[in-house]
């Protein structure tokens, strides 16, 4: 009896890496996603000279439309909205600062069951930089 009693916790326990590797999958493929999505809004801003309210509000909308468990208060979204001109040479007046990012909730398979926390089973996944405008004056 002790001899299953221990290959059934031994199992459970060899059950977290698997596990874990699929929990891995997806949150790559969530991150996957969302660059997907910012990379299409800064390019838009791009050929516009700045994040427009109306690409702001798509970038939104896609997010919360592609992960439901992600509240409209928890997105992150610092972005340029002034206008921006190109210039024929390099020229920092013309780049469209960005930094867009959203929480991946659940790093940690099976948190409960190892003692974390769900507030500390989380990190923000953010995209930060900036593109170069192509609207001319």
């Amino acid at each position: 009896m002790k001899t299953f009693i221990v290959t059934v916790a031994a199992i459970i326990l060899l059950m977290v890496f698997p596990m874990q590797n699929v929990q891995d999958i997806v949150n790559s493929h969530k991150i996957e996603r969302f660059d997907e999505i910012a990379y299409a809004a800064c390019q838009k801003a791009r050929t516009d000279g700045r994040f427009t309210g109306s690409n702001i509000s798509e970038m939104k909308d896609s997010i919360l439309s592609e992960f439901p468990d992600i509240s409209e208060g928890e997105i992150i979204i610092d972005v340029t909205t002034s206008m921006k001109y190109k210039r024929f040479e390099f020229d920092t007046r013309e780049t469209i600062n960005y930094k867009i990012g959203i929480p991946i909730k659940r790093v940690v398979n099976m948190g409960k069951f190892l003692g974390i926390k769900d507030e500390e089973n989380r990190y923000y996944y953010i995209m930060e930089g900036y593109v170069l405008s192509e609207a001319l004056e």
